[in-house]
């Protein structure tokens, strides 16, 4: 009998991608929180290597972050965050090449970044509700409830980094789809980057398990 028994996470579904995002960005009023945040990154008023008041102000008011602004100072005096800068911000979790990606350690700075902001009130949370602001293009936000959505232990840079990685795996499947909903969003006049529309994916999303798919009505999974 083999001693290795390895099991994988269940896919995620998503019933009808282009009517989710299309809600998220849009009508549903569970996301007017959301549009708004992506309107304050829309208008460029945050900088990109360094994290401002006004940023903590914006995750509080757009994305109920409730975080306080002691627990960001450290950060906020900052004139520039070096760990910051070392990130460029061209770079693309879908579109940069993976010679680029080795080449310049894209995850290793990633993981000094995720190092230099995590601390004692700042978590994955809302560290990643900030950096997104900064690298919209290569940081999703997420949680613990992501992170364990998607089969991800810990809640900590390792865990961000790991997430960041495993879409990047997916990317020759998930792009062709991010790049269609991209096109129909702007269409509709919403500018989102393929990052963005991942997040909203993931947020709608659902197990897909096999218990859900095959078990009828009034059974008990026989």
């Amino acid at each position: 009998m083999p001693k290795l028994v390895r099991l994988h996470r269940p896919d995620l579904v998503v019933d009808d991608p282009w009517e989710l995002v299309r809600r998220f960005f849009s009508v549903d009023r569970s996301s007017i929180a959301s549009t708004s945040y992506d309107g304050y990154i829309a208008t460029g008023k945050s900088p990109a290597n360094r994290i401002v008041e006004e940023d903590i102000l914006a995750i509080n008011t757009t994305m109920s972050a409730r975080a306080p602004h002691q627990d960001w100072a450290g950060l906020t005096a900052q004139k520039r965050l070096p760990e910051l800068a070392a990130v460029d911000a061209s770079w693309n979790l879908f579109l940069t090449s993976q010679k680029i990606w080795s080449s310049e350690h894209v995850p290793e700075r990633l993981t000094a970044l995720f190092a230099a902001v995590l601390r004692k009130g700042v978590g994955i949370s809302r560290a990643t509700k900030v950096l997104h602001m900064k690298r919209p293009h290569l940081i999703p936000v997420c949680d613990s409830y992501v992170l364990r959505l998607m089969g991800i232990p810990g809640e900590d840079g390792a865990s961000s980094v790991t997430l960041i990685e495993h879409l990047r795996s997916q990317r020759g499947e998930l792009l062709p789809l991010l790049q269609d909903l991209q096109m129909r969003l702007q269409k509709a006049g919403h500018e989102r980057t393929l990052v963005r529309i991942m997040d909203a994916l993931i947020w709608g999303s659902h197990p897909d398990t096999w218990l859900q798919r095959h078990r009828a009505p009034g059974s008990y999974g026989h």
